[in-house]
């Protein structure tokens, strides 16, 4: 008689496989027995030992599982863990695979079921594809082992040392009744059948019971494929469902996967829904593999305003419907401006933002006809808008007036951003009175002129500008600075502009202007005669709203603030503004007129700009 490692002691039906020796003639002598003897509880103890590093899979688990071992040989020392079995996995990737997710996205077999058996559960997946021929996966009966055998039930690890084909001290797992088992729940499970398309999926090499279990179905069922793990994929620590997952994302897409947008139409202001593809119908993904497509949109009017960026699989009708959302982000765009976002298949129906996109929330999946209908139904360009802006161009420092400089062209810059072709900007910069002290140019220069015209020639002509130290620290040249931009209106005739033109001026200094006459000598009079209170009523007269940009409280010092807190008041009537607390976009968003909506603020991107 014998005792085969894997036959739990029983007999075997003939011991010719052991005859591996030199043959001898007469009877086994004491040594030949106790020699056979040592190499059968050998041969058991590493076939145990065998299971145990297979099913725990560090020293650690194999430690704990000790007891149940079966014992070596005596003083023999402990033998060598034995390597593991490598076997022959099924390819991950196979062209039948391939065909099985093209006929399931294309509609000709209605699902696929998937079948795992792991070392905790027999694994049934059902995958469908939706009406936009995106497989949806759901467990479709997945059981215990201890459900099928009450004696795999305890304990996961000596039921993972069983399944791997360890046998150990405890009673042996029948073979026979394993099989009868796993068959008999193969035959009466309801999803499992020979009419559907089943994908087995042999992910572990080795585990003698699991091996058995799939030799099992593929004689009940046949399988139309098989797969095997992917790429560095971890089979011990990858769930069946994450597994099919994967599997699954090689899919071709049956449809277009879209950004949907907002077109605005440039001529007429008309809001239409635009579908912009990211990944076009038929595109596919190696496993683990991923794409990215990069697309440009734009802000809307407003400034900070939160908007959609819902994916669409298929295209939507002209009510919004016959698409289906996918995700839907909320993020903030700068007014106008255009943002480069990128976006990550990672297989059909699975679309992500790219990190760099700065998207804050995935949010609730959108109701797209709803959406589509909400939308408004143009937008309404502001009327046409004429800047003008004063800058003092004297300071204690070429920092001083640099800053102001600065401001002035950040202002400009924003507003042509936003505003668009029916902008006109014009600058007066204006140096100390002390005409005669003035040594910036080659003869004395007391203002500088820009005419209204386009906002880039305002800029450009800007970069000549050069500031000046000035002479004294009570009045500037404001009012010579204000009669000017009074001429620059009036040489820009109403039939050059439209006829609902606004027109604003910005006053960006530090010191109030001179008087028209000298004030017991606190408040030096303009050399020039001119009156400036006269210049502001003159230029509100013809509709030019005045703003200021001042801090009263870096001002003169002495007799001079209570005249110069007044000055900045009147000059600041329209609106005032702090350097350090106003940015140059918030006063942009006060000098120009807004945009509109007809209809309910536009809640998504703009596939094309504004401007």
């Amino acid at each position: 008689m014998c005792a085969t490692p894997d036959t739990g002691g029983r007999e075997c039906a003939g011991c010719s496989w052991h005859m591996w020796d030199d043959p001898v003639l007469g009877a086994l002598t004491d040594e030949d027995t106790d020699a056979a003897r040592t190499a059968l509880r050998a041969a058991r103890h590493t076939w145990d030992l065998r299971a145990a590093t297979l099913s725990q899979g560090d020293a650690e688990g194999v430690r704990r599982l000790a007891p149940l071992l079966r014992a070596g040989p005596a003083h023999s020392g402990e033998p060598a863990p034995p390597s593991l079995p490598g076997g022959s996995l099924p390819p991950h990737d196979s062209a039948r695979w391939q065909q099985i997710l093209t006929d399931l996205v294309g509609g000709r077999i209605p699902d696929v079921v998937f079948a795992e058996f792991t070392p905790d559960r027999l694994h049934v997946i059902r995958a469908a594809a939706d009406r936009s021929g995106i497989p949806r996966q759901t467990d479709a009966g997945s059981t215990d082992w201890a459900s099928l055998l009450p004696a795999l039930a305890g304990d996961a690890a000596p039921r993972r040392f069983r399944l791997a084909g360890g046998i150990g001290t405890e009673p042996p797992l029948d073979r026979a009744e394993f099989d009868a088992a796993v068959t008999r729940w193969l035959h009466t499970h309801p999803v499992l059948s020979r009419a559907r398309t089943l994908v087995l999926l042999g992910r572990r090499s080795g585990w003698v019971l699991l091996d058995r279990a799939a030799a099992l179905l593929r004689t009940v069922y046949r399988p139309s494929a098989e797969i095997g793990p992917g790429p560095g994929e971890a089979a011990s620590g990858t769930d069946t469902a994450d597994a099919v997952r994967a599997a699954l994302r090689t899919a071709p897409l049956a449809v277009d996967h879209s950004l949907l947008l907002a077109r605005v139409d440039r001529r007429t202001g008309e809001v239409h829904a635009h579908t912009q593809v990211l990944f076009p119908a038929g595109s596919r993904l190696r496993r683990g593999e991923t794409a990215t497509a990069e697309i440009t949109v734009y802000g809307g009017p407003a400034a900070r305003t939160q908007v959609l960026l819902p994916v669409l699989a298929g295209t939507p009708g002209a009510d919004g419907s016959g698409a289906v959302a996918l995700s839907a982000r909320r993020t903030a765009f700068a007014a106008f401006a255009p943002a480069r976002l990128a976006f990550v298949l990672h297989g059909p129906g699975e679309v992500t933002t790219h990190e760099d996109a700065h998207t804050e929330g995935r949010g609730e999946l959108p109701d797209i006809p709803a959406l589509v209908s909400s939308l408004p139904r143009r937008v309404i360009h502001p009327p046409a808008l004429d800047v003008f802006l004063t800058v003092e161009m004297s300071g204690a420092d070429a920092e001083e007036t640099g800053e102001r400089l600065g401001f002035a062209r950040d202002v400009i810059a924003t507003l042509a951003r936003r505003h668009g072709p029916g902008l006109r900007v014009g600058v007066v910069g204006h140096y100390d009175h002390a005409v005669h002290e003035n040594r910036y140019g080659p003869r004395p220069v007391l203002l500088l002129r820009i005419p209204a015209g386009p906002a880039r020639a305002a800029l450009t002509a800007l970069t000549g500008w050069r500031p000046a130290r000035r002479e004294q620290d009570t009045a500037s040249s404001l009012e010579d600075a204000l009669k000017e931009v009074g001429r620059l209106v009036r040489a820009r005739p109403r039939t050059a502009r439209a006829p609902d033109t606004r027109r604003v001026l910005l006053v960006v200094g530090r010191r109030p202007p001179g008087l028209p006459e000298q004030q017991h000598e606190v408040v030096p009079a303009c050399p020039l005669g001119a009156d400036w209170r006269a210049e502001l009523d003159a230029l509100r007269a013809r509709g030019v709203r005045v703003l200021a940009r001042a801090d009263p409280d870096a001002g003169p010092k002495g007799p001079v603030p209570g005249y110069a807190a007044s000055a900045w008041e009147a000059l600041g009537a329209g609106g005032s503004f702090r350097p350090g607390s106003d940015t140059a976009d918030d006063v942009a968003d006060t000098l120009a007129p807004p945009w509109r909506w007809d209809g309910l603020p536009c809640p998504l991107a703009l596939a094309t700009p504004l401007l």
